[in-house]
């Protein structure tokens, strides 16, 4: 029976490691696709290197929002874009998920991890 407890907490470790890294991903999404949305909103140079890096992330993360909303003119040269701001909205309540499933998990792992203490314990006992 113990080395099935030593299992199924590998396994919840292995679930909540895949969870940390789409947890990241999304992270990492937002923060591309905010700062993307200010770089257009406020028209910066698209021929620096920074610029460049950061326009094609967010639109590689923007992809499945892209053509809902059209983009907006601002001023001469600046775009509001709607769609990354909707992205960002959409990606920031995905992270809000995986959030409460890391709490979830985190509380499964530490009521399992009680459970192993117990079991341990009685065979010390012994």
């Amino acid at each position: 029976m113990e080395k099935q407890t030593d299992s199924q907490m590998t396994i919840i470790k292995l679930v909540r490691g895949i969870t940390y890294v789409v947890y990241a991903f999304t992270l990492i999404a937002v923060i591309s696709l905010t700062l993307a949305f200010f770089l257009l909103l406020f028209s910066a140079n698209a021929d620096t290197p920074f610029v460049k890096f950061i326009y094609q992330i967010a639109y590689d993360f923007g992809q499945p929002f892209r053509g809902i909303f059209p983009t907006r003119p601002v001023g001469e040269t600046g775009y509001f874009s709607t769609t990354a701001l909707f992205a960002i909205v959409m990606y920031l309540f995905f992270a809000a998920g995986i959030n409460a499933l890391i709490g979830y998990i985190n509380l499964k792992m530490a009521k399992h991890q009680e459970e192993l203490n117990k079991i341990e314990s009685r065979q010390v006992k012994k």
